[in-house]
């Protein structure tokens, strides 16, 4: 009963690490890390609005 038990435990945590890789092997990895641009302007050039150039 004892061995039964350990090896439905092996089991299931085998099968999970298995899924846990697959999840992170399909899953985009390759995405860009998001850049914000900043423009600086001397004091007295500021423009009258503000601009974000971030995709939504």
């Amino acid at each position: 009963m004892k061995k039964q038990i350990l090896g439905a435990t092996v089991i299931f945590f085998v099968t999970l690490a298995f899924l846990l890789v697959l999840n992170d092997i399909t899953t985009n990895g390759n995405q860009e890390p998001k850049q914000n641009t900043v423009e600086v302007y001397e004091t007295n050039e500021q423009p009258s609005i503000a601009t974000v150039d971030e995709a939504q």
